[in-house]
């Protein structure tokens, strides 16, 4: 049985390559600093360093014109396979099932590239059934 709601179709992503939108790599710096910097705690200019270091592969999700997720997708040493790193939407909305589209861009992105698995690692546990799916 397929679903449709009107509602759902008003909430798309826009994904770009931070290459090609590098306006936004100082909030892409901040997101994953907030996120996940007290791991190495090095600060935003660190993260700054190191999104600069990824803009070819790292992906920002606008809705309306808004930077509102982000994700990376780097090529990974087992052959055909990427490691899907960096996922990260901003906390004002989530709920929107953001996440499964940046999941379903990185598929898409993934065969694009002839591979035909990605890796990831979560630090959250209670992410895995977005990830299963």
């Amino acid at each position: 049985m397929l679903l449709f709601s009107s509602a759902l179709a008003k909430h798309k992503l826009t994904f770009t390559r931070l290459s090609d939108c590098m306006e936004y790599l100082p909030l892409a710096a901040k997101w994953a600093e907030d996120e996940w910097g007290y791991i190495r705690n090095k600060g935003v200019e660190y993260r700054e360093g190191v999104m600069h270091a990824l803009s070819h592969d790292l992906y920002i999700g606008t809705y309306a014109g808004q930077p509102v997720a982000m994700f990376a997708l780097l090529e990974h040493e087992l052959p055909s396979s990427r490691e899907l790193m960096y996922v990260y939407v901003d906390k004002e909305y989530r709920g929107l099932g953001f996440g499964k589209q940046i999941i379903e861009e990185a598929k898409r992105l993934t065969a694009m590239a002839g591979s035909d698995l990605i890796l990831l690692d979560t630090l959250k546990p209670s992410l895995n059934r977005l990830y299963e799916k």
